[in-house]
């Protein structure tokens, strides 16, 4: 079996083959890293080069790690320049969070020669990923989405449609949380006699989207509702 502890002392010390060799390792590593978060992510409107970030930012931080080595001035002095640099890309994503703080972590663990650490880890950080994402943790099991409609002032003040509608709706859905309800005061033509509408909107999670497309022709047949919306979280929307 291979010794990495003779790897790790053979390393240690500065030489510019020393350096290329971190460089390279924690290149090959965090591109690992890369190739598992494409294969296994699920999202389609990623941050602008994300992945070319995730793996180019291990061969930065190890070379500063080397830089600094076990000098307390320059560990403070670094400290000192990164609160002047602002980062402003925000990862509103978890997941992405998760891999960029693993990139950088192979940066770190190789700069300081930690070299079996840093391929283990990698390694097994990997096969979890991948367990996870063949797994049914890895698979949703829920449809989140969006309903709007619009109600008659009058029938919710003489019907109380208001209770009847969540109950109906929660019938339906797995989960289900009103947004917003807004009241509108607007002009109808006087053979109706309408006092305006309220806007509802809620928020839903289903099982699929037939369900979904089936409480919605429901709902504003029962309910005689207007301007019915279902909108998921894909951006395809339902009008009815």
């Amino acid at each position: 079996m291979f010794d990495f502890s003779s790897f790790n002392n053979n390393l240690e010390g500065f030489s510019i083959i020393n350096v290329l060799l971190i460089a390279v390792l924690s290149f090959v590593l965090s591109a690992l890293i890369g190739v598992t978060y494409e294969k296994t992510s699920s999202d389609i409107d990623r941050p602008r080069f994300f992945i070319q970030a995730l793996i180019l930012i291990s061969v930065p931080v190890a070379t500063v790690m080397q830089a600094i080595g076990d000098s307390l001035a320059y560990g403070l002095g670094l400290l000192g320049a990164l609160a002047i640099i602002r980062f402003r890309t925000t990862l509103k994503n978890p997941r992405n969070i998760v891999f960029m703080f693993s990139s950088i972590a192979v940066g770190v663990s190789t700069g300081v020669y930690g070299i079996s650490i840093s391929i283990i880890g990698t390694i097994s950080f990997c096969l979890i990923v991948v367990l996870l994402h063949i797994s049914h943790l890895g698979k949703p099991n829920h449809i989140v989405g969006n309903l709007q409609f619009e109600l008659p002032n009058n029938d919710i003040l003489t019907l109380n449609l208001n209770a009847e509608i969540t109950e109906f709706i929660n019938s339906y859905c797995i989960k289900a949380a009103l947004l917003s309800y807004v009241i509108k005061n607007i002009k109808r033509p006087k053979k109706k006699k309408v006092k305006g509408v309220s806007v509802f909107d809620y928020q839903i999670s289903l099982k699929d989207k037939e369900s979904g497309r089936d409480m919605a022709y429901e709902i504003a047949k029962k309910f005689s509702l207007l301007n019915v919306k279902l909108t998921f979280k894909d951006n395809e929307n339902e009008k009815i």
